[in-house]
């Protein structure tokens, strides 16, 4: 196959999977409120060959990237999108704080003698 075809086809996979930037995933039923994820998908591909007629090497590869956005929840008669990305969101505030929290169980667990690098 050559190699302009194999990157056609590929795109054209690729824009199967995802034909949109924002994708609003399923709702999901968490007690009595309902949570809705909203997230941003990026794709991308490569493609490439060398070589004559009787020693053609050529490759391709794509991808998809997900990144969670917000979540959209819905209780009793209230809607709230809380942002991933905000710093001033509880989202954005335990992912700020994740990197220290995980430090701080490393040298617990340590002291603790539950790892073996003491």
């Amino acid at each position: 196959m050559p190699v302009n075809e194999m990157i056609q086809t590929m795109l054209e996979e690729l824009r199967q999977i995802a034909d949109t930037e924002v994708h609003v995933g399923k709702p999901m039923q968490i007690g009595d409120a309902w949570v809705v994820p909203v997230s941003r998908l990026s794709l991308g591909f490569g493609a490439g060959g060398f070589g004559g007629e009787d020693n053609q090497k050529r490759g391709a590869g794509g991808g998809v990237s997900v990144e969670p956005l917000a979540f959209l929840v819905i209780q009793q008669d209230r809607a709230q999108l809380l942002h991933m990305n905000s710093p001033s969101s509880p989202m954005g505030k335990l992912l700020d704080i994740m990197p220290d929290v995980i430090e701080e169980l490393k040298r617990y667990t340590r002291k603790d003698g539950k790892d073996g690098d003491q």
